[in-house]
């Protein structure tokens, strides 16, 4: 006789009705929306015309002030002494360079710890 096999439980399932948006014009004239989220469904009311347009010019404002520090490349890390930078070595993306107190060294993480593989200065 065969042992049956246990019954493995079925994994989480995307709903596909997940975010999906549905606009109810019939209440009152004015449309009302529901975000539905699972077994979560949120109702508002839809904004007017005038607060679309104030909503996309504020927006539109926000973005022109953060245009400047978001179209500067690049990151600025500051360091602390004692606290290791580590980036990818660019002549080899296996191994990686760790930067601490002004001393360089090129390694690899062998079961959770940096090994050094060549010191720099």
């Amino acid at each position: 006789m065969l042992a049956k096999k246990p019954s493995v439980p079925a994994g989480p399932t995307r709903d596909a009705n997940a975010g999906r948006i549905v606009v109810d014009t019939v209440n009152g004239g004015s449309a009302f929306s529901t975000v539905r989220f699972g077994a979560v469904s949120v109702n508002a009311v839809s904004p007017g015309d005038d607060e679309l347009r104030r909503n996309v010019s504020s927006g539109q404002a926000a973005l022109a002030r953060a245009l400047p520090k978001l179209v500067r490349p690049g990151v600025t890390v500051k360091s602390l002494a004692g606290v290791p930078l580590f980036r990818a070595d660019p002549q080899d993306p296996s191994r990686l360079i760790r930067e601490v107190n002004g001393k360089m060294a090129t390694g690899r993480f062998v079961n959770g710890k940096f090994k050094v593989l060549s010191a720099k200065r």
